[in-house]
């Protein structure tokens, strides 16, 4: 009768010079071992997921913001050009109103948006010659959401 041999399939590293006995003791010491690794490169694998939803969330808040931004600063100049075009008329007298709010509806690429404008008007005498001195200052305002973007434009003119 031959004898029976036992054949050990095994993960850990094995050196030809052990007695097979030896090896599946030293293979019984690094047992879990895998696990171990595994659970270290799950926990890293988490960590650097996280960090990059959060690096896309707040770039997607930024470009909001700036885009919202660029709606305000378009929304505040309208604002100036609407008081300038008032006090600075082609013909006519000035009128240059002290206050004025507008809410942009069919404008496209200004929806949600709006303005507020101011005009100061101070005389000036300058040696027997009588100037008008305007300041005109806007606020513009987005809203997208929560996040309110606003910005402020203001011009100064003589007549």
């Amino acid at each position: 009768m031959k004898p029976l041999t036992l054949a050990v399939i095994s993960m850990c590293p094995m050196s030809r010079k052990l007695h097979p006995m030896a090896q599946f003791h030293y293979c019984k010491k690094q047992r879990g071992s895998m696990l171990v690794i595994a659970l270290f490169i799950i926990i890293v694998l988490a960590i650097l997921a996280s960090t990059m939803l959060t690096m896309f969330a707040a770039s997607a808040d930024s470009v909001v913001s700036e885009v919202y931004g660029q709606r305000a600063l378009n929304a505040a100049r309208s604002g100036v050009e609407q008081a300038v075009s008032g006090a600075f008329p082609l013909s006519g007298a000035s009128n240059c109103p002290a206050n004025y709010n507008f809410t942009f509806t069919n404008t496209p690429g200004l929806g949600n948006c709006s303005y507020t404008s101011a005009c100061d008007v101070v005389s000036v005498d300058d040696s027997g010659d009588l100037y008008q001195y305007f300041r005109i200052t806007a606020q513009g305002s987005c809203i997208a959401g929560d996040t309110v973007v606003s910005r402020n434009v203001s011009v100064e003119g003589i007549q």
